[in-house]
């Protein structure tokens, strides 16, 4: 993500995203953690916005760390005064001087990376945080989501705030998409609105794929998402299980 995205609506996000059933997105992390047998115990929450996974995952038991480019997603983070360590850090540049066993991107976080260098050193950055053995997981709207304007989007109900209209525009050449937000915010009983422009890019499953190798992971499943099942041409959002590989993997296949 960049610096002028997520800055006035820092603030307002947890309202904005009060429907979002974030319990269930952590059932769905759990769940395809048992698929491959993995229990961690440390997690890095790369692009974690306001925290509230980073949150469910400590009360959950794990030990946390968040990360986020946006300094006021952070700040409204450790408002939150849990467990979690958070930090202003860019995902391209990642250095938290650790490794953990599970890295985690969420609520299509590399997206919001447009650059397909930055998006490479922002894979192997992680990478270079997580043990051998370790896992990344993310998800991402593709292609076909961002191509068909599922971001188009208002609320203006007059009990709910924020209110929004969003509208995508979307090129099909450089899969980028602009989606022009205006929201209307109440304020000590005033009403006032602004907007912001937040920048995605639509990414294909096989570069995906080649950078995560490229960063020494194997891809072990990609699924539809909160779904078992592989994707398909029409699925709005995939999610990625990698596998970090180990030294001695790296060794064989490196052996001509």
């Amino acid at each position: 993500m960049t610096n002028a995205q997520f800055t006035e609506i820092a603030r307002y996000y947890d309202d904005l995203m009060a429907g979002v059933p974030y319990r269930l997105w952590v059932d769905y992390l759990e769940a395809l953690l048992e698929r491959v047998h993995y229990s961690p115990r440390t997690v890095l929450d790369a692009a974690c916005g306001t925290g509230n996974v980073s949150e469910l995952l400590s009360a959950r038991g794990y030990e946390v760390v968040g990360a986020d480019i946006a300094p006021g997603m952070i700040e409204v983070a450790k408002n939150k005064r849990g467990k979690v360590e958070y930090y202003v850090q860019d995902m391209a540049q990642l250095d938290l001087g650790r490794k953990f066993d599970l890295a985690i991107s969420l609520f299509d976080s590399l997206n919001y990376i447009t650059d397909v260098d930055q998006l490479a050193r922002a894979i192997q950055r992680v990478g270079e945080h997580v043990v051998e053995g370790g896992y990344f997981i993310f998800d991402i709207n593709t292609i076909y989501a961002l191509a068909h304007h599922f971001f188009d989007q208002a609320n203006l109900a007059s009990d709910r705030y924020p209110h929004y209209i969003w509208t995508s525009e979307y090129d099909h050449e450089t899969r980028i998409c602009h989606v022009n937000m205006t929201f209307e915010v109440m304020d000590n009983g005033v009403s006032r609105q602004f907007k912001e422009v937040h920048i995605q890019r639509g990414h294909s499953l096989e570069e995906l794929e080649q950078m995560l190798i490229d960063a020494n992971f194997e891809v072990v499943e990609m699924f539809h998402a909160y779904r078992f099942r592989k994707p398909t041409r029409r699925s709005d959002r995939v999610f990625f299980v990698a596998r970090k590989a180990k030294s001695e993997e790296w060794r064989v296949e490196s052996t001509p």
